[in-house]
């Protein structure tokens, strides 16, 4: 038996005080089928248990390269080598984390379940998309947690457990930061991923640092609202004729949330049935909880501007697409960077500008805690005092 092959694994583990030894290796099944072709299989020893595992690859004898245990490269025509490198790159990421992992051993059993499993103990990518869709949370929350989870996948496609680090997180901040996000959406990316570390720890997984020690980071935006002026602007260019068509029904909800204070998430599951009277009641998609507010007038116009506002409903992603194109329009040219959350800041901000009560604004954002709502009359009170430079 060759044992210095690439394709030949010898491996002793430490499990429970105990050696244990394993041996891997590919080799083709005699049996052949009508087009001459033989199975690969997978040859798996630990502690003297053996498993021959089933590749679904099939190859000539004459194209099989018995010393190497690989195809010959003039007829890997299929990429089965390629195929026969991942297996051998998921058996030692089963091994590091058995290895590293001081509660769990790692038997022929245990092995071959972890092989086949889609959601591998050992794969962090793996156990947080399988655990987010099958956790009852929030379509919203869910939304943002595979958004989260592909930006981290696209970052590294596997990330066994044992490679997770304080240090890998601080690398993948940077990466972050590289590719244009803000301060505030890196810190929620990371309080996202942490939420998933803990379960895994919850799990019996192996963490080999302490979730504690991983920070989030400041989740304080700037809350990017439109002045008075801005949103009158806007205003103007939907009730006017020369509104393109395409852009009516994504600024028709962005006017109404500027004018109503309603998050995305709320607008979306309104029907236009629902806007018939002076108020609407509704249960929030963020608190979960009643909430009653009155449609203004300028609110109901824009409603009725629009035939199809509240009856075809588009994603954020959309709109916040067609809003930034809006803001570029000469006409417009508002220099910020507008997505729809910023209609529920204005709404608050020009409130207080045209000198509405703190209290007034706190049940209408339906917030628990005045503390909360402060945060606009300190952005409100800043303006306030930059204003003394008109002196100047």
């Amino acid at each position: 038996m060759i044992q210095n092959r690439a394709s030949f694994l010898v491996t002793k583990l430490v499990t429970k005080n105990k050696f244990m030894t394993i041996t891997t290796h590919f080799y083709l099944n005699n049996y052949k089928r009508k087009d001459g072709k033989c199975q690969v299989f997978y040859d798996v020893t630990i502690n003297k248990e053996r498993e021959r595992i089933p590749t679904g690859l099939y190859v000539k004898p004459e194209h099989w390269d018995n010393t190497l245990r690989r195809v010959k490269k003039k007829h890997d025509t299929e990429d089965v080598n390629l195929s026969l490198e991942n297996m051998e790159a998921k058996t030692t990421e089963i091994r590091t984390h058995y290895r590293l992992s001081k509660s769990a051993s790692l038997d022929i059993k245990t092995f071959r379940e972890e092989f086949f499993n889609k959601t591998p103990k050992y794969d962090f990518i793996t156990f947080s998309k399988h655990h987010l869709e099958e956790t009852p949370t929030k379509d919203s929350t869910k939304r943002m947690a595979r958004s989260v989870i592909a930006k981290l996948e696209s970052y590294k496609s596997v990330i066994p457990f044992s490679s997770l680090s304080l240090g890998f997180f601080e690398d993948y901040r940077g990466h972050l930061y590289k590719i244009g996000n803000k301060q505030t959406t890196i810190s929620g990316n990371i309080k996202t991923i942490k939420k998933f570390i803990n379960l895994a720890k919850k799990h019996g997984l192996f963490i080999n640092f302490d979730p504690d020690d991983l920070k989030v980071g400041s989740m304080a935006g700037s809350k990017t609202n439109l002045t008075i002026k801005e949103v009158e602007k806007l205003k103007e260019y939907y009730f006017s004729e020369k509104v393109e068509r395409g852009h009516l029904l994504s600024l028709g909800y962005f006017l109404f949330s500027c004018y109503t204070s309603l998050r995305i998430s709320d607008i979306q599951k309104l029907k236009r049935s629902d806007l018939k009277g002076d108020a609407i009641t509704f249960t929030s998609v963020k608190t979960d909880k009643p909430h009653t507010i009155v449609l203004n007038n300028t609110a109901k116009s824009i409603i009725d501007r629009h035939p199809e506002l509240f009856i075809e409903h588009i994603t954020p992603e959309s709109i916040n697409r067609t809003l930034k194109n809006i803001m570029k329009l000469d006409k417009i040219c508002i220099k910020k960077n507008v997505s729809m959350h910023t209609g529920r800041h204005s709404y608050a901000t020009n409130f207080l500008r045209k000198g509405g009560n703190v209290r007034d604004l706190q049940q209408i954002l339906n917030h628990a805690s005045i503390l909360t709502t402060m945060i606009y009359v300190h952005i409100v009170e800043k303006e306030s005092n930059m204003a003394t430079f008109i002196m100047d």
